[in-house]
């Protein structure tokens, strides 16, 4: 039990440092979203 706690806790901390990285690289660079979207909804 211990175990898939931690487990879970890893995963919800990688993903939002993840996203925490991801999203000002991707409205920082020069075209913003308009050129970026198309990498995650194609």
């Amino acid at each position: 039990m211990t175990i898939a706690f931690q487990l879970a806790v890893f995963a919800l901390i990688a993903t939002s440092s993840i996203l925490l990285i991801s999203v000002p690289v991707v409205f920082a660079s020069p075209d913003g979203w308009s050129s970026n979207k198309m990498l995650y909804f194609p």
